[in-house]
């Protein structure tokens, strides 16, 4: 599991976008772990990462999305980070402190992307390593003409599942996200 200043190290700022930090003070009234204050305060998140995310949002402050969007009390537990492609919100959830993401074309199901945070960013930036892999082999637009060679996402797909072999479950974000090159 990657820890704060190893990912601050690993993220390439200049290719990759700047990190947004949160509110150490606003993490502590949320009753987080400490692991979570820590990665989310010291490390943060990318402004908006492949594949496709958004955490400006947010707005560096981790808010019961109950507080943010009209949902009902039921997802008072989720704490929202940002937002996939689709605009669904991405959360980390309270009791468990998973990072999933709430399908609105599916009643706001809770779709599982990672066990922790640091997994998550962990996986964050091994999938834009693939896209560099990717655009090294096969030219500058090969992530974008979804032209990434089978040995680099035979890669990928190793290295999520050892980061967080949860995460490669059947309909989970990651296992979704591989699932679309080529089929796999």
């Amino acid at each position: 599991m990657i820890l704060p200043k190893a990912f601050n190290n690993s993220w390439n700022v200049e290719k990759d976008g700047p990190l947004i930090k949160f509110e150490y003070a606003t993490l502590q009234s949320a009753g987080f772990s400490e692991e979570v204050k820590q990665f989310l305060s010291l490390a943060g998140l990318p402004e908006t990462p492949a594949p496709y995310l958004d955490f400006t949002s947010s707005q560096g402050v981790l808010k019961p999305i109950t507080s943010i969007f009209s949902m009902s009390e039921e997802f008072q537990n989720c704490w929202f980070l940002g937002s996939t492609a689709a605009g669904d919100p991405i959360c980390l959830t309270k009791e468990t402190e998973n990072v999933v993401f709430l399908d609105k074309s599916n009643g706001d199901k809770k779709v599982f992307i990672n066990s922790s945070i640091n997994q998550f960013a962990e996986c964050l930036l091994v999938y834009s390593i693939m896209i560099d892999q990717a655009v090294q082999l096969n030219g500058e637009d090969a992530f974008i003409d979804n032209d990434i060679p089978e040995s680099v996402i035979k890669w990928l797909k190793e290295r999520l599942n050892n980061i967080d072999p949860k995460c490669m479950g059947n309909k989970c974000f990651w296992a979704t996200e591989v699932g679309g090159f080529y089929g796999y």
